[in-house]
């Protein structure tokens, strides 16, 4: 550029300048038409430029300072253009000091990107009082505290290493959601204030514009919000973040606004950016995106050079420190550097990359950044094309002899530049798995899934899903960046577990269930680093239970609970104590649906804990026990809530037996005192049963059998003393007798369950055991036994042939020969079938652990059932020999049945 406009029309002004002052105005001129412009329309910003040539640079806190007095402008219009001025007066003065080398290249382009702060910041504070006036000062919803936004520099602007004619690529943040003063959402504060914002960086005025400003690096790019709340950012990055953006937030930096909030901004982000396993798939990606910029950048290019993206240039310096910085800054936090050159230097002094070739890359990259300067200071635009007819040009402008000096210099730099980018492969001893690469990348899906199809998922689209729904939640986002490591170091063991287990979707989906509905995730990483027993633990469940993997997963308060309890839940001074704690927040009902889920909870969860440790006798007492206390608590609450009177409450069945089972019923019995307290109290007994039976929010408390009742579904629910004790004596099947010598008092009237109790005696224990009794019983068992209707591949362990029932009939029968005052079956057998005791244990711990599996009443199951499966494996056996040793226990049952029933008639 020349002068001739200012010989032209301000030739006044020349001839006052002093020689150095004239020098300059023509150095700065034939630099670039935008400062000569600026010059020529300020003129007395030529003094202030000489002046400052041989003084320190300013920094950022003082630029900042200084930028604050156009605070006190009151136009926006003339806010926007003394900002501009602001702008282009500080450029000139750098570009001076460029130009007569008085500072090292990056400590101008450091200055360059403080003033573009200055800029931001002084825009910040008064699009911040604008909106402020407007809409009310915006709040935080869970916090009440004043919302904050930020701006964060990304790019160049970002690593502090401004181009002379960069736009500023920023994000726009704010800390949370809520509402102002005067009810706006914050969204709608913060929008406006950064669209604000924005139109006082990059609107055109008289002087230009300040910035082109780049927003397209936020979340979800040009489709996205302009800005977002903080813990959208983080479940962002964590849930949908890429590679490149890892890359791209290498350079975030805080640019103006709220600087605690981008403290907080930077505490999420870290650890996304510097992962601790990281393996090559960064350097294939970013080399992948590196050479579609490459190739893109030489296809519009006919007469020229892109000094950015082409072959050799200054985009494959940045690549190859960043590669670098993302390979092994999750491990050493000393390459954690937003400057390029300052990161670079880094990596050579640790070893990373040798000195040699950091040399060549780091002297090659100021080159071109140089030429990159030069090119687009002169018009003042955003060009990184040296054209090849204005190579003689560029070359005097940065001291070389000739054109042929400047072309050797910079292919040298481009050939050296291009081998080492396309030579670096670093070493890595990471070796990720298909699923944590696609965790880590959020690319090759497509491997994620033939993986997941060959290790055996029917439908690796929905087990990938899986592990996106526990990887990419909110609760993993929020983890300390040190167990998302742990957590993301156990992918490969949890990937070998469901190689190794047939029943593989059940298990993904509870553990998903557990972890992430149930809220149990930062536990279990807690328990992978601290007690790896309680980690398997968690997964023995997941395999085994999905009964309680559902109830984690429905209701958080029992996780919560499971969490900080401590104590016993066995008996009923322990149920009271929750009780009591659950009637503060919950009604009579579902405080006792509550009590029941965590009892099942606490009961299976001891049980499971306990299968290995080959005592079954134990191990089913615990449970039982636990369980059979909670059902007569659980009725005694009942018969006090309703106000039960001159009625009793017997139990047949399981809970008789005291032998209550998960998805067991209840076999209940209703006596009332005489007719006339059945004529006043008997809706007492229909409330009870509609309190057991009826669903809420809270579920169920049980199924109701009252079969058992006299003549069965046709009898009365709560007949009077006098009909039982006529019942006993002229209707009642030998089978009720079987049937009653498990009857147990639970609660109400005493004068009446004292009755009750001589007259079940009578009924059970008075008429002796014959020919004929034995008889109807066999008959009945068969019966049974027919209904059922076993297969060579389906058996009913209760009910079948060789069942728990044959055991179970023994037992009564001994009940009732010998007048025992016992209703407990294992009691039973323990004592007086001894060598049928392993027998009944097993089959009993088959039933258990079926049920645990769904949390329902069912004795039948299949050789192929994929439950089936999950009870092979929690007895280490496979399916076949569970099968043979069942069959096997089965007919030794039988045949014993057969022989000792017959005893009983001698």
């Amino acid at each position: 550029m020349s002068i001739a406009k200012f010989e032209l029309l301000k030739k006044d002004f020349l001839n006052s300048l002093s020689p150095d002052k004239l020098n300059l105005l023509k150095d700065l001129s034939d630099y670039s038409k935008c400062i000569s412009d600026f010059i020529f329309r300020h003129t007395d910003q030529l003094d202030y430029i000489y002046n400052e040539l041989e003084k320190d640079l300013y920094g950022r806190e003082r630029l900042i300072k200084e930028a604050l007095n156009l605070l006190n402008i009151h136009s926006d219009n003339q806010f926007i253009t003394e900002l501009t001025i602001f702008k282009l007066k500080h450029f000139s003065r750098i570009v001076a000091k460029d130009i007569y080398k008085k500072e090292e290249f990056e400590k101008l382009t450091e200055e360059y990107s403080y003033l573009a702060d200055a800029t931001v910041e002084v825009a910040y504070r008064r699009a911040y009082k604008k909106w402020e006036k407007i809409y009310g000062e915006p709040k935080e919803k869970l916090t009440g505290k004043v919302a904050a936004g930020t701006v964060i520099a990304l790019g160049k602007y970002g690593g502090l290493d401004l181009n002379y004619h960069s736009d500023i690529d920023i994000m726009y943040i704010y800390s949370d959601d809520g509402r102002t003063e005067k009810g706006h959402t914050n969204r709608e504060f913060f929008t406006n204030l950064f669209q604000t914002l924005t139109s006082y960086l990059s609107k055109r005025n008289l002087e230009g514009i300040t910035w082109i400003v780049d927003l397209d690096l936020r979340p979800e790019g040009k489709k996205g919000f302009i800005a977002y709340p903080l813990p959208f950012i983080e479940h962002y990055y964590w849930s949908f973040g890429r590679t490149w953006e890892r890359h791209m937030l290498i350079k975030a930096r805080y640019g103006g606004g709220d600087e605690d909030l981008f403290k907080n901004f930077q505490e999420i982000i870290t650890p996304f950016v510097y992962r601790k396993h990281t393996g090559t798939e960064v350097f294939e990606e970013i080399g992948e995106l590196k050479r579609l910029i490459e190739i893109d950048a030489e296809k519009k290019i006919k007469n020229g050079f892109d000094v950015k993206r082409g072959k050799g240039g200054i985009r494959e310096v940045e690549f190859t420190t960043q590669i670098l910085q993302l390979l092994y800054g999750g491990r050493d936090k000393d390459l954690r550097e937003n400057k390029t050159l300052k990161a670079l230097q880094k990596i050579v002094e640790k070893g990373y990359l040798d000195r040699k070739k950091g040399k060549i890359l780091k002297e090659g990259y100021i080159f071109l950044r140089k030429i990159e300067n030069v090119i687009q200071i002169e018009n003042c635009v955003q060009t990184h094309i040296l054209k090849f007819d204005e190579v003689e040009k560029i070359a005097k402008k940065l001291g070389f002899k000739d054109k042929r000096e400047f072309l050797d210099k910079l292919n040298f730099y481009r050939d050296n530049i291009n081998e080492i980018f396309n030579n670096l492969l670093p070493e890595t001893d990471v070796k990720l798995s298909p699923i944590q690469r696609y965790i880590l990348t959020k690319h090759y899906e497509e491997e994620a899934k033939d993986y997941l199809k060959r290790i055996g998922f029917k439908s690796p689209y929905w087990a990938l899903n899986i592990f996106k729904d526990v990887f990419f939640s909110k609760q993993y986002v929020e983890l300390s960046s040190k167990y998302k490591e742990i957590l993301f170091e156990f992918l490969p063991v949890l990937e070998e577990e469901l190689k190794k287990f047939e029943d593989r979707e059940d298990f993904l989906l509870n553990v998903s269930k557990i972890l992430i509905d149930g809220g149990l995730l930062i536990l279990f990483a807690y328990s992978l680093e601290q007690n790896k027993k309680l980690a398997d633990f968690i997964l023995k469940v997941a395999k085994l239970s999905d009964y309680i993997s559902s109830l984690l997963a429905k209701d958080k308060e029992i996780a919560d609970w499971f969490l900080n309890f401590n104590e016993s839940l066995t008996e009923k001074v322990d149920f009271e104590r929750e009780f009591i704690k659950l009637r503060e927040k919950y009604n009579c009902i579902d405080s006792l649906k509550k009590l029941k889920k965590y009892t099942e909870v606490f009961s299976t969860v001891n049980y499971l804990s306990e299968i290995e440790k080959s005592n079954p006798k134990k191990n089913l007492k615990n449970l039982n026990s636990s369980l059979s206390n909670l059902a007569d608590f659980i009725l005694e609450k009942l018969y006090q809530y309703y106000e039960g009177k001159e009625f009793c409450i017997y139990a047949l069945g399981k809970l008789g037996s005291r032998e209550m089972n998960i998805g067991s019923d209840l076999d209940l019995i209703f006596v009332m005192k005489d007719e006339k307290s059945k004529s006043r109290f008997y809706d007492i007994p229909l409330k009870i049963i509609k309190s057991l039976t009826s669903y809420s929010k809270e579920g169920i408390l049980y199924q109701i059998d009252l079969r058992l009742r006299p003549f069965g579904k046709k009898g009365e629910l709560a007949p009077s003393l006098s009909f039982y004790k006529n019942y006993f004596e002229k209707e009642a099947k030998s089978w009720e007798r079987l049937a009653w010598s498990k009857s147990r008092f639970i609660t109400g009237d005493k004068s009446t369950k004292d009755e009750m109790d001589r007259v079940i005696k009578e009924f059970v224990f008075e008429k002796p055991i014959n020919t004929d009794f034995i008889e109807d019983i066999l008959d009945m068992r068969l019966k049974l036994e027919g209904l059922t209707r076993e297969s060579n591949n389906e058996i009913d362990i209760k009910l079948g042939k060789g069942g728990l029932t044959d055991l179970e009939f023994l037992a009564q029968l001994k009940i009732i020969k010998d007048r025992l005052n016992e209703t407990n079956i294992l009691n039973v057998i323990d004592k007086y079938f001894s060598d049928l005791l392993k027998d009944y244990l097993f089959l009993r711990e088959i039933e258990a652990r079926l049920r645990i599996i769904k949390g329902i009443g069912i004795s039948k199951i299949s050789l192929n059932s994929p439950y089936f499966y999950r009870i092979a494996h929690s007895f280490n056996k496979s399916e076949r020999e569970l099968w043979k040793n069942i069959l096997n226990t089965k007919n030794r049952i039988r045949d014993k049945f057969l022989r000792r029933i017959k005893d009983f008639c001698r």
